[in-house]
C-alpha cells in the first residue's frame, strides 16, 4: 500500500512534467487519459487498505488515516474525471483555433500541478508542509484562473491570488501558534508539526494559544474554502477559469481548505472544548448559506450561478461540523463527497453549454433537453442533486445536519432549513428555465472526439453521484466510521 500512496502523489507531478515535452494533440491525450486511470487505481489501493483498518504511511512525512483517504477519494475520482472531460473541453477549442498548441500544453501543466498540490497537501503529516501544499495548489490555480486571458479572466485572477495570499499568510500565523503551543509538550522537532502526535498531545497544550491559532486559521484556509465574507473572489474565478479549472475549484480545493480547518478542529476541541471552533463554523457558515441564497436569486450568468451555489454548501458543511454529534459530523462529511460529485458535474454541462453557445448569459439559453439531451438532463439532474432533492446524498447530509442541529439548538435548525428552502428555490428556478422550453439559439456542436470524452466524463460523475445517493458503498462506511469517531468523541453543539 505504500507503493501505491507513492504513486497516487507522483502521479499529477510526472504527469505534468511530462506534459512540457509533448509535441501532438494526440499524445497529450493519451498521457492525460493514462494519468487518469494511474489516479483511479492508486487511490483504490489507498482507500481499500485504509478501509480495512490499516493507516498507510511511507517514511515520516506521508501518512494516509481515514481522513486523508477520504479526500484521496475525492480528489481522485473528481480529478480524474476532470482529466477526461478537461481532454475533450481543451481538445474543442484547439480545434475551433480559440487557443494555440502551447497554450493548450500549458494549461495541462497547471492542471496537473494543481491536483499535485492537493493530493500532496491532504496526505502529508506535517502541519507546515501541509501549509506549503496548500500554498502550492494557490499559485497553480491562480495561474489556471487567469488562462483565457480576457481582461475579466485577469481581474478574477489577480483577485484570486490577492485575497487568497492574505488569506494563506494568516493560516501560516496560525500554523506558527500552533507549534508554538506543541513545542512546549513535544519539544523542538518535528514532532511538534506532525498531525498524528498533536492529535495525541492535544489535551494539554495551552488552549488560550489554540483560541487564537484557530481563528487565524479560520479565516485563513475559510478564504481558500469560499467562507464568507471572505468569499469575494470565489464567484468571479469560478465564472472566468476554464471550465474544467472551475470544476475542479468548487469540487476539490474548496474541500481542501475545509479539509485544513478540520484537521486544526481535532486539535482544538480536545484542549478548549468544541463549544469555541463550534459557534465560529455555525456563524460562518449560516452567514455563508445567507449571502450565496441571496445572490443566487439575481443571478445571470450560469457559472457564477454554480458559484454562489458552491458557497452556500460550503457552508451547510461548516453548519454540519459546527453542530457537531454523530449527525452533524456524518452529515458534514457525507455533503462533502456529494458536493464535489454533483457541482462538478454542474460545471461540466455548463462548460458544454459555453462550448455550443458562446457565452454564460441565462436569458439566451433555453431549451437545453431539447437540444443537447446529455447536458441538459446532468444540468437538471446535478441542479435537484444540490438543492437537496432525494434520492440524491445531498437531501440525506441536509437533514441529518438539520437533525444534529435541531438536537443542540433549535434556532439554528429553524434558520438553515429556512436558508435551504431560499436557496432551493432560486437555483431550480434558474435551471429550469435553461433546460425546459424551447431553443433560442442554435450553437455550434460540438465535435465527436470533443463530445465523447466530456460525455464519459458526465456520465462517470452522474453514476457515482446517483449510486452514493441510494447505497453507501461497504469502503465508504468503512471510511465514515473511524472519521465520525475522530469528531464525534470532541465534536459537541456550540
Amino acid at each position: 500500500m505504500e507503493s501505491a500512496l507513492i504513486i497516487l502523489v507522483a502521479a499529477p507531478l510526472v504527469s505534468g512534467l511530462l506534459s512540457l515535452a509533448v509535441r501532438t494533440r494526440p499524445a497529450m491525450e493519451k498521457l492525460q487519459l493514462g494519468h487518469a486511470v494511474v489516479l483511479w487505481a492508486a487511490m483504490a489501493a489507498v482507500v481499500a487498505g485504509v478501509a480495512a483498518g490499516e493507516d498507510v504511511s511511507f517514511g515520516s512525512l506521508l501518512h494516509a488515516d481515514a481522513l486523508s483517504a477520504f479526500m484521496d477519494l475525492m480528489l481522485a475520482f473528481v480529478g480524474g474525471t476532470a482529466l477526461v472531460y478537461a481532454v475533450g473541453y481543451m481538445g474543442e477549442k484547439l480545434s475551433r483555433r480559440q487557443v494555440e498548441f502551447l497554450r493548450y500544453r500549458r494549461f495541462f501543466v497547471y492542471f496537473d500541478l494543481f491536483l499535485f498540490a492537493m493530493v500532496l497537501a491532504v496526505n502529508l503529516d506535517n502541519i507546515a508542509l501541509m501549509w506549503i501544499a496548500v500554498e502550492g495548489s494557490t499559485i497553480s490555480a491562480a495561474l489556471s484562473v487567469g488562462f483565457n486571458r480576457t481582461k475579466a479572466a485577469l481581474e478574477a485572477g489577480w483577485k484570486y491570488i490577492i485575497l487568497n495570499f492574505v488569506g494563506i499568510t494568516l493560516a501560516l500565523f496560525g500554523t506558527v501558534l500552533v507549534y508554538y503551543a506543541s513545542e512546549h509538550v513535544l519539544g523542538v522537532s518535528m514532532e511538534a508539526l506532525k498531525w498524528s502526535a498533536l492529535a495525541r498531545a492535544a489535551g494539554s497544550l495551552n488552549p488560550v494559544v489554540l483560541k487564537m491559532a484557530f481563528v487565524f486559521v479560520m479565516i485563513g484556509y475559510g478564504t481558500k474554502a469560499g467562507v464568507a465574507p471572505m468569499h469575494t473572489w470565489l464567484p468571479d474565478a469560478h465564472a472566468e477559469a476554464p471550465t474544467p479549472i472551475s470544476a475542479v475549484l468548487s469540487g476539490l480545493m474548496l474541500n481542501l481548505g475545509l479539509y485544513a480547518v478540520l484537521r486544526l478542529k481535532t486539535v482544538v476541541d480536545p484542549a478548549v472544548g468544541a463549544e469555541f471552533a463550534g459557534s465560529i463554523m455555525v456563524g460562518l457558515g449560516l452567514l455563508s448559506m445567507t449571502i450565496a441564497a441571496t445572490f443566487m436569486l439575481i443571478q445571470r450568468d450560469y457559472k457564477r450561478l454554480f458559484a454562489y451555489s458552491s458557497i452556500e454548501h460550503v457552508g451547510i458543511i461548516l453548519v454540519g461540523f459546527g453542530v457537531g454529534g454523530s449527525a452533524g459530523v456524518f452529515g458534514g462529511l457525507f455533503h462533502m463527497i456529494n458536493h464535489a460529485l454533483a457541482k462538478s458535474t454542474a460545471f461540466y454541462a455548463a462548460g458544454r453549454v459555453l462550448l455550443r453557445y458562446g457565452h454564460k448569459n441565462m436569458e439566451g439559453v433555453t431549451g437545453l433537453l431539447r437540444q443537447m439531451p446529455l447536458v441538459g438532463g446532468a444540468m437538471l439532474l446535478a441542479a435537484l442533486a444540490l438543492a437537496g432533492m432525494p434520492p440524491f446524498g445531498l437531501f440525506i447530509s441536509e437533514i441529518l445536519i438539520a437533525i444534529g442541529a435541531y438536537d443542540k439548538r433549535p434556532w439554528v435548525a429553524y434558520l438553515f432549513l429556512g436558508l435551504l428552502v431560499v436557496a432551493f428555490a432560486a437555483l431550480v428556478y434558474q435551471v429550469f428555465r435553461m433546460v425546459l422550453g424551447e431553443p433560442k439559439e442554435t450553437g455550434s456542436p460540438m465535435t465527436p472526439g470533443g463530445g465523447r470524452y466530456t460525455a464519459v466524463a458526465l456520465a462517470a460523475n452522474l453514476a457515482a453521484m446517483g449510486y452514493i445517493g441510494i447505497h453507501m458503498p461497504g469502503f465508504l462506511r468503512a471510511l465514515f466510521i473511524p472519521m465520525t469517531r475522530i469528531f464525534h468523541a470532541m465534536a459537541e453543539v456550540p
